[in-house]
């Protein structure tokens, strides 16, 4: 498997050659965007568009897999593709199949309909089982059979408005619109909230802002408490023992120093069950700066992520698309432990 290309990339290169192989003629369209699906096939003499969404959570998250439903269904018809298919890494109970079908007319395909996709085929499964890195919790191999695809026959109809998320791309507009500097730490602040709650709605509980520590001299704008609800999250609680997250917002004009990370590392207590941080800044930081989160994680097992506007504006798109935002921060937090100096 070549490490080097990003794993979406691979899953959805992979679902491409099991759709060939299941009689499917495909063809990557190159729609991207807002109006983009990642696939275009016919199979028969019909047209499919078909989205491929990569989750390194093997659990199904409804309201992603919604949002990607919508895009899929909206975005097919306007390509004036007959049929829909989602395609995801995840596992689909059966009675979110249900609901899912009452709500959109396409084709819902999942980890397990891929491996029996792949029965007749041994080098592929073996390499979507390498790809997902399935383990000894998940849906045994006596799921497999030889079936072929089992394809919805509903021709690809609109769903409901109340399907297309748009307030991803609305928050990062509204981000890029505040002013950097003192005089809109405030608005800035508020915005952060905002995307936080919108981003990490079911992962994150028991929001508690402007906390004072004992003191009563020093600030931190926001801490949480973590469910483990994807697999970025089970990292933090089961190899971090931080059962807490901290947020900092910081809207300086230029990209943050050492003394900022100092404050920042300051807050983390590891008895408190409060390892990990997450600095929200607007140009990034300074190398100085980035030494000591490296310095902070090396030495005394602390986790400081600093993310900037493009980082942020890019896990709101992946939530208004259907992705999960926090596969961005595993993303993130891996590079940062790869290069780990000693």
């Amino acid at each position: 498997m070549n490490k080097s290309v990003p794993t979406w990339k691979l899953f959805e290169d992979l679902v491409s050659r099991i759709l060939e192989a299941n009689s499917f003629h495909v063809t990557t369209h190159n729609l991207r965007g807002d109006r983009g699906f990642d696939l275009l096939a016919t199979y028969g003499r019909e047209n499919w568009a078909i989205e491929v969404k990569y989750y390194r959570t093997a659990r199904a998250q409804p309201s992603l897999i919604d949002a990607a439903a919508a895009r899929v269904a909206g975005n097919g018809i306007m390509a004036k593709a007959q049929k829909g298919m989602l395609v995801v890494s995840c596992f689909l109970p059966e009675k979110l199949r249900e609901v899912l079908g009452q709500k959109f007319s396409i084709t819902f395909i999942d980890q397990i309909d891929l491996r029996n996709w792949c029965a007749s085929y041994p080098d592929l499964l073996e390499e979507l089982d390498a790809l997902l890195e399935s383990s000894p919790s998940e849906p045994p191999a006596t799921y497999l059979t030889s079936n072929g695809p089992t394809l919805h026959s509903k021709p690809l109809r609109e769903v409901s408005p109340k399907f297309h998320d748009t307030r991803g791309t609305e928050l990062c507009q509204e981000l890029k619109g505040i002013s950097k500097g003192k005089a809109s730490w405030a608005k800035y602040e508020k915005v952060c909230e905002r995307i936080l709650k919108y981003l990490f709605s079911n992962d994150l509980h028991g929001w508690h802002s402007q906390k004072r520590t004992d003191d009563g001299l020093s600030r931190y704008d926001y801490i949480c408490r973590v469910r483990p609800t994807t697999e970025f999250w089970k990292f933090v609680i089961d190899h971090l023992d931080s059962r807490y997250v901290l947020f900092e917002f910081k809207n300086y004009s230029g990209k943050i120093k050492q003394g900022q990370v100092l404050t920042t590392e300051k807050y983390l207590l590891e008895r408190g069950l409060r390892r990990m941080a997450i600095i929200m800044t607007r140009t990034g930081a300074e190398s100085n700066a980035v030494a000591m989160t490296q310095g902070a994680m090396r030495e005394q097992g602390k986790l400081m992520l600093i993310v900037n506007d493009e980082k942020v504006c890019e896990m709101l798109h992946m939530k208004e698309r259907g992705e999960d935002p926090t596969d961005c921060l595993f993303e993130i937090a891996d590079d940062f432990l790869l290069t780990l100096p000693r």
